[in-house]
């Protein structure tokens, strides 16, 4: 039976959907990242049910497919005019609707989206249901829609649905791909009867409109090694593909240097002489601009799809901890723990002023703040400072200290073939600092800001000595990511 996510995910790739329907095991399963998005759905879902309130719900009965299409034919004759997770079956097809509500036209049907704005595949999502309830001929249609996030929403007190919500008309959409979506689906039915797995080649639906859960059974197994023609700083992925399917494949087989980037230019040279290119310029540009005392500065944050705290918009980034080391003049050296300050806001608790008076407080008056990629520490300050109008100018005039760590390394004024095309501080430590146990982000629980923001959400449901060791994994996090700005930071002294 053909789902209506399975059929999305054919659109993708045939090989996927084949894969996937054979049950073959994944090679790349869903990260914590995904499954957060998932749960953000489920929780999205539910405040879509108040759209129009007390309606029956489906049940979900895995392998039940039929007794779930039987339930929502028996609310359909009762006379109930609000379904959620309606589902209907038609040629071996089987859909879920989000929502449905009767209305004197007609019915009209909801595809519910954790996002907040109208993606292709969405629309797609409506046509396949469209066609399945169109071909069964059960009810009147009348309109069909996709509901995403408001992102100008901002929670003020309970959530209004209407306003939590844009609601837009795809009927037309659904309409006109209905040829397509059948003609696809014969595809789909024709693949899933053929034992022999499809051949595809690689290319951008790999890893749009989502990173495929096969992505290492399909591309060669060499494209983390730094020669990789896959390993090119800033070249587009169609690019790429381009070159590799020309048989281009490393970084001795490029022949066009000519159309290179000047940073990739560097990157090949690297490579090619086993050596770190350096150009002292460059760097002293960027050590030029700073001041002491050094403030080395990073936030984590975490997002919600529904919002929890007034004045907090979908998926807003939330700075929940923060890191800071103070480095008062350049003979200072420091440890992990000299000159230290940190922070996290208590799991239950709006954090965000809380965490802007303690930056107040911790925070030098004078000197450089050093961050890595500032854009986004500046954009959470800016943040926190509309939530906090009264500590507007102090949150402000730190903003105008900022420097960029990345700058020296992104503009090639320091480059070691180690990054393998990228200026990420996880790339950038440990080829700058080798050998290092204490700035190895591998010796820890969470290593990753994503990590972070999961593990802070989690603590929301977790007993308190759990809490009290989530808490210790994240500060050993965040002090890290400053304490490796430092350490990169005294490299380029060196240099």
């Amino acid at each position: 039976m053909i789902s209506k996510s399975s059929f999305i995910l054919g659109q993708q790739c045939n090989k996927s959907f084949w894969l996937n329907i054979n049950n073959i095991e994944p090679t790349n399963p869903p990260d914590d990242g995904a499954l957060e998005r998932l749960s953000a759905g489920n929780e999205v879902g539910d405040i879509s049910k108040e759209l129009f309130p007390g309606g029956r719900e489906v049940p979900y009965m895995p392998g039940e497919q039929d007794k779930m299409a039987e339930i929502t034919k028996e609310y359909i004759e009762k006379g109930i005019t609000s379904i959620y997770e309606a589902s209907f079956i038609y040629d071996d097809i089987f859909v879920r609707v989000d929502l449905m509500n009767k209305t004197d036209k007609g019915w009209d049907i909801y595809e519910v989206k954790s996002s907040t704005r109208i993606r292709s595949y969405h629309e797609y999502d409506v046509s396949v249901q469209w066609y399945v309830l169109k071909s069964l001929n059960l009810i009147d249609l009348n309109d069909a829609f996709v509901v995403t996030l408001n992102n100008q929403f901002s929670k003020s007190d309970n959530i209004n649905p209407i306003k939590f919500f844009n609601i837009d008309s795809v009927k037309q959409i659904a309409e006109d791909n209905l040829r397509e979506v059948k003609e696809k689906i014969h595809e789909l039915k024709s693949i899933a009867a053929n034992a022999d797995e499809p051949i595809i080649e690689i290319g951008p639906h790999c890893k749009k409109p989502h990173s495929c859960v096969y992505f290492d059974r399909c591309w060669p197994e060499d494209i983390d090694k730094m020669d990789s023609i896959f390993r090119l700083y800033r070249m587009n992925l169609k690019k790429k593909l381009s070159l590799y399917n020309q048989g281009i494949d490393s970084f001795s087989k490029i022949q066009d240097e000519d159309s290179l980037s000047p940073i990739q230019k560097i990157q090949l040279k690297a490579y090619r002489e086993n050596n770190t290119i350096i150009n002292k310029e460059k760097i002293m540009d960027f050590i030029d601009k700073v001041q002491y005392p050094i403030s080395y500065f990073d936030f984590e944050t975490f997002t919600d799809a529904v919002p929890i705290y007034d004045m907090q918009r979908p998926h807003m980034q939330m700075p929940f901890q923060y890191s800071l080391h103070v480095q008062n003049n350049k003979d200072e050296k420091l440890n992990i723990f000299d000159n230290h300050f940190e922070f996290i806001a208590k799991h239950d608790e709006d954090p965000r002023r809380s965490i802007a008076e303690s930056m107040i407080e911790n925070f030098p008056k004078t000197g450089t703040i050093m961050a890595y990629n500032q854009s986004f520490e500046k954009n959470c300050i800016n943040s926190l400072a509309k939530f906090c109008p009264d500590l507007a100018d102090d949150l402000h005039a730190l903003n105008e200290r900022f420097v960029d760590l990345i700058e020296p390394f992104r503009n090639g004024g320091y480059y070691d073939s180690k990054f393998k095309g990228s200026f990420s501080i996880k790339k950038v430590l440990p080829a700058v600092c080798p050998n290092d146990d204490e700035l190895d982000y591998k010796q820890l629980e969470i290593s990753n800001g994503g990590m972070a923001s999961s593990a802070f959400k989690e603590m929301r449901y977790q007993p308190k000595d759990q809490i009290e060791h989530t808490r210790t994994k994240l500060f050993q996090y965040c002090r890290l990511d400053t304490y490796a700005m430092y350490a990169i930071y005294q490299k380029l002294l060196e240099v």
